[in-house]
C-alpha cells in the first residue's frame, strides 16, 4: 500500500509541475489531488525538495527508457527524430501538460540545489541521446557531414521543449510544424 501512495504522489505531483510548475502547489494541494492527509506526504517526502528530486529521477527514468525504445525501434535519423518529437506531443495530448525539464527550468532559481542537480542531469543527457542520434545519422550519410551532432541535438531540444510550451498557449500544431522544419533543415535528403 505504502508503494502505491508513493506512485499515486509522484503521478499527482508529475502532473502539478506540469500545469502549475513546483512553486505552483503545495502539499495541501497535493493532499487533496491523491485524498489523503497532508502530514501523510511527509512520510513518504519529508520536505518538497525530497519530491522534486524523486519526480525528476523517475522522470529521467521515463526519457531514457523511451530514448531506449527508440533506438532499439528505429535506424533511420528520421524516425528516431519522430520518436523524439512523440514524446513531447504525448505530454501535450495528455491535459496540455508541457514536459517536466520545461516546467522546472522555468522556475529554475528559485529551485533547490539539489533539484537543479538532478534537473541539469535531465536535460543534459536527453541532449545526450539526441547527439547520439545524430552522431550514427552523420555516421550513415543522413546529415552533412559539417554538422555539428551535439549542436543540432540542443537545437532541437529547445526548439521542441519551447514549440511545447508554446504550443499549450496558443495552437497544438505548433510542436508537428516545428518537428516538421527541423526535419527539413537538419536532415539530407
Amino acid at each position: 500500500m505504502s508503494d502505491d501512495i508513493k506512485t499515486r504522489l509522484l503521478d499527482a505531483a508529475q502532473l502539478l509541475v506540469q500545469t502549475h510548475g513546483h512553486n505552483g502547489y503545495s502539499y495541501r494541494d497535493l493532499a487533496t489531488q491523491v485524498g489523503i492527509r497532508t502530514a501523510s506526504i511527509h512520510y513518504h517526502f519529508p520536505a518538497k525538495t525530497d519530491l522534486a528530486v524523486a519526480l525528476v529521477r523517475r522522470y529521467y527514468e521515463f526519457v531514457s527508457t523511451a530514448m531506449k525504445k527508440i533506438e532499439g525501434e528505429h535506424t533511420s535519423l528520421a524516425k528516431r527524430l519522430e520518436g523524439v518529437a512523440a514524446i513531447y506531443s504525448g505530454c501535450l495530448s495528455a491535459n496540455h501538460r508541457i514536459c517536466v525539464a520545461s516546467a522546472l527550468a522555468a522556475e529554475y532559481s528559485s529551485l533547490p540545489r539539489e533539484v537543479q542537480e538532478e534537473l541539469n542531469r535531465l536535460i543534459t543527457d536527453s541532449q545526450g541521446w539526441i547527439a547520439h542520434f545524430f552522431e550514427e545519422g552523420k555516421k550513415r550519410g543522413e546529415i552533412l557531414p559539417a554538422r555539428d551532432p551535439a549542436a543540432l541535438a540542443r537545437l532541437w531540444y529547445a526548439a521542441l521543449q519551447g514549440a511545447l510550451v508554446v504550443a499549450r498557449a496558443t495552437d497544438t500544431t505548433v510542436l508537428a510544424d516545428v518537428t516538421n522544419i527541423l526535419q527539413q533543415l537538419t536532415i539530407q535528403g
